[in-house]
């Protein structure tokens, strides 16, 4: 199978899942995907578990306070959505580890220039976090509190937001001058 159409397969099944509204389908289809990754499957589950399972966590802890608070505890609805977000994590994280974009995207130049203006930016934001991972570090000389934890997270955010318009910006208007969003 093409990386195109590897490509092709992940959006139909992506866009499928989001329309699947029952636990047992969702579980079937992540045992399927877990199935069908083939070699090094428990890395990649993982692998993207360990993405989404801390979102997952606070909403679902939030959504059962609010339930709480309210006797309205919907247990099929917190199960479907685990399963549904968990599934589309894996489905990317398979896409991730065995696509090549830029074969998948070869004969579309505006995505593969919008897919060099992402991985550009993916770079700049994991250079910014390492940055301020080694600040934080070594600015304390004991584990930091949870608090000094918040505000360095803040701090980073606010970094990021920054940063991140910024480099669209000059990014945007560096491509323009060179005449590669006249399409």
């Amino acid at each position: 199978m093409s990386q195109r159409a590897w490509l092709l397969a992940w959006l139909v099944a992506v866009v499928g899942v989001t329309l699947v509204h029952a636990p047992v389908w969702l579980a079937g289809g992540l045992l399927l995907v877990l199935a069908a990754s083939g070699p090094g499957r428990v890395a990649l589950l993982v692998g993207a578990l360990r993405l989404v399972w801390p979102v997952l966590l606070l909403i679902s802890a939030g959504y059962l306070v609010a339930a709480w608070l309210s006797d309205s505890l919907a247990w099929a609805y917190l199960l479907l959505l685990n399963l549904r977000v968990s599934l589309l994590a894996l489905l990317t994280r398979w896409m991730m580890r065995d696509l090549d974009l830029d074969r998948a995207l070869r004969g579309w130049p505006r995505l593969q220039r919008w897919l060099s203006i992402v991985r550009g930016q993916v770079e700049v934001f994991r250079r910014l976090a390492g940055d301020y991972r080694a600040a934080a570090l070594s600015r304390s000389t004991a584990r930091p509190s949870l608090a000094q934890r918040y505000r360095a997270s803040a701090a980073l955010g606010l970094a990021a937001l920054d940063k991140a318009v910024y480099n669209a910006e000059a990014l945007t208007q560096g491509m323009r001058s060179r005449g590669a969003l006249d399409d």
